[in-house]
């Protein structure tokens, strides 16, 4: 019986993530996938919304053919499903229809976090710019829309893939703080 309400609360809290004002933003293109090998990625993921934080495990595929997402509770209960195969977004949400991020939003900062920058500056659009910066063995990437900042990427050390990451989504508010396990 916890674990359901518990699996409901965190649903609540997708769906209190996507409340948005009447206009909708846009939303920024998807990359390609990456080529190479496959990558596996286990992550603590800390959502923050409102001023109330909430824990999420991530599990990941990232994979020439397909980029995939499952969210689950920290008992492992599954709440999301996304999965893009370099044409499509399908996502698939467990224990019930609510509002949450967009999926497609959620691959969008998931590539913003971890493609290569080049590959990321040429699949953006004109009113859109990337910038990534690096100090004292950190870095840091700006994604602004039309000179306004829509997305900070802050991680703890320049290795991508070993850095624990701040993400802070200013258009649609929120944050996300991830940790590789």
């Amino acid at each position: 019986m916890f674990g359901r309400l518990s699996a409901c609360l965190w649903l609540l809290l997708l769906a209190g993530c996507s409340t948005q004002p009447q206009s909708q933003p846009q939303l920024r293109p998807l990359a390609p996938l990456l080529d190479g090998e496959p990558r596996q990625l286990t992550q603590h993921i800390v959502v923050q919304y409102r001023g109330e934080q909430r824990d999420l495990i991530g599990a990941s595929l990232l994979a020439p053919e397909q980029l995939q997402v499952s969210l689950l509770t920290p008992q492992g209960v599954s709440l999301l499903d996304i999965h893009y195969d370099g044409r499509e977004v399908t996502a698939q949400q467990h224990l019930g229809r609510s509002r949450q991020i967009p999926p497609r939003a959620l691959l969008a900062d998931m590539q913003l976090v971890y493609w290569p920058l080049e590959m990321l500056q040429r699949s953006l659009p004109a009113p859109w710019q990337l910038r990534e910066s690096r100090a004292e063995n950190t870095r840091l990437r700006q994604l602004f829309l039309r000179g306004t900042l829509y997305t900070e990427v802050r991680y703890s050390t320049v290795d991508i893939w070993r850095a624990d990451v701040q993400l802070e989504q200013k258009v649609l508010d929120y944050g996300l703080s991830i940790r590789n396990l």
